[in-house]
């Protein structure tokens, strides 16, 4: 995945399904290992990203820039927008489709992005 990047709206998740924040964190990385995480124990709350997109280096900039535009009257703090009405991951998808950027979908829970399940297995 040379000349890609990626964006990545996550959320926190409760690990034993209680009520959690709605607030969604909107990044940009290099590599999908650099997207944090909490990964604690001691925590009940965790951190996954919902939803990927696969972004061509030149536009990861561009794309990431607009979103945040958008999404101004949403920001809390930073790069974490409120989404009380949950919609906002599906505002960003409708975006990204418009864009023409490929969202990362693992439908099958595998593990492997579906767009490389053949490649890789």
């Amino acid at each position: 995945m040379e000349n890609y990047s990626f964006i990545y709206v996550g959320e926190y998740f409760h690990k034993f399904s209680r009520q959690v924040p709605t607030e969604k964190k909107i990044g940009k990385v290099k590599s999908l290992l650099d997207i944090p995480g909490i990964d604690d124990y001691a925590f009940s709350l965790d951190f996954s990203p919902c939803d990927l997109y696969m972004v061509e280096d030149e536009k990861l900039n561009t794309v990431y820039e607009a979103i945040t535009v958008l999404l101004d009257h949403d920001q809390i703090k930073d790069d974490w927008y409120d989404d009380a009405d949950g919609t906002l991951k599906d505002r960003i998808s409708r975006f990204m489709e418009i864009m023409r950027v490929q969202k990362i979908e693992d439908k099958d829970n595998d593990g492997i992005p579906d767009h490389l399940d053949d490649q890789i297995g």
